[in-house]
């Protein structure tokens, strides 16, 4: 499938394909067609790559400037939509999926990475307005806190009007560590490295929409801005 990139705030969907979400415009509508297949991808502030797989640097002011976002997808009849999401620093997001159609499907699988440093907000809403048939719709977060004063806001929720429907959200916070980490250091890998593993793991599984031949190249970004470390 091609790659779309948003560089407008009002985009319609007719054909199969990945969208990677960079975070350049405050506002955005995306509307999918009927019969489409759509892997969708936040991430923000930008971490942007080119098609040669090179990351390249957005302004500071674009970064700075862009702190509060509203995304709005709407899912036509017949149509399917994976969404994810990767959050970090100062952020305060809300994604709406809306389902317009019958035998649609949309997930919603949400990353917020809280340093120090972050205060993070997301609400990731999962909408059916009208009683439309033969629906599947969710919306998941993870949050990771990651340093003694991370802040992060989650707030998952359903707006449903329609009984003919499978939905559900889900809201989980933990620090980074835990059972999981306690067994890869009990097999001999250092502190730093399980943490490494386990949080590159994390990343990768909330970058699963964009095209394979990006993802190692934007976890890496991720991973490097998350310990301040220059790409």
């Amino acid at each position: 499938m091609q790659t779309i990139e948003i560089t407008s705030a009002n985009i319609r969907i007719n054909e199969n394909c990945h969208i990677y979400d960079r975070g350049l415009i405050d506002h955005v509508d995306i509307l999918i067609g009927e019969g489409v297949h759509v892997e969708y991808c936040f991430v923000a502030p930008a971490i942007p790559v080119t098609s040669k797989n090179e990351a390249i640097q957005v302004p500071a002011a674009t970064i700075k400037d862009s702190k509060k976002y509203y995304r709005h997808i709407t899912i036509g009849m017949n149509s399917t939509l994976i969404g994810t999401g990767v959050m970090m620093d100062e952020i305060d997001i809300e994604i709406i999926t809306e389902i317009v159609g019958d035998n649609a499907t949309s997930t919603l699988d949400l990353l917020a990475l809280a340093t120090d440093e972050a205060r993070i907000s997301v609400e990731g809403v999962a909408r059916v307005a009208s009683p439309y048939r033969q629906v599947s719709t969710r919306v998941d977060q993870t949050n990771i806190l990651i340093g003694t004063g991370a802040r992060v806001r989650g707030v998952p929720r359903l707006e449903i009007a329609t009984d003919d429907i499978e939905g559900g959200h889900s809201c989980r916070m933990h620090r980074l560590g835990g059972e999981s980490l306690f067994y890869l250091t009990s097999r001999g890998l250092s502190h730093q490295s399980a943490e490494t593993l386990l949080l590159n793991s994390e990343i990768l599984r909330h970058l699963r929409t964009i095209d394979e031949n990006e993802r190692e190249t934007i976890c890496c970004e991720i991973h490097n801005r998350l310990i301040k470390k220059p790409a």
